[in-house]
């Protein structure tokens, strides 16, 4: 085998290694989220916690139950939102605006959801 048929299966190697790796990562995230799904939409139907304008979950209440719960949701919702800002060539800014719209219009009656200017709405 010549140099350059090893250094192209190196490559190739390489490559299959950090997309599996892409691809465990995404699936330990997606089974996180799956874990705390039933806490959050507990809270959320309690009025404790909605989506907020930016694509994550707030509090809407002065009551805190289960903060670090949240805080790990929305620690995952970011690299998510960077992952898909930086698959599709734009901020996270962007890809935050349009979860949060997704989100509120998804949100299920009687949950709340935060408008543009902050403000806190039960659909």
């Amino acid at each position: 085998m010549n140099i350059h048929k090893i250094f192209k299966i190196h490559v190739l190697l390489i490559l299959c290694l950090i997309v599996s790796s892409q691809l465990a990562f995404a699936a330990e995230i997606k089974e996180r989220m799956k874990q705390r799904l039933p806490v959050i939409a507990d809270l959320k139907a309690k009025g404790i916690i909605g989506e907020d304008n930016k694509g994550y979950l707030g509090f809407v209440t002065s009551t805190r139950d289960q903060e670090a719960v949240i805080a790990a949701e929305n620690e995952d919702r970011k690299t998510v939102y960077t992952y898909f800002a930086n698959q599709q060539n734009t901020t996270v800014n962007v890809v935050e605006a349009i979860q949060a719209k997704r989100k509120a219009e998804k949100t299920e009656p009687g949950e709340y959801f935060q408008n543009p200017d902050g403000s806190w709405h039960k659909k």
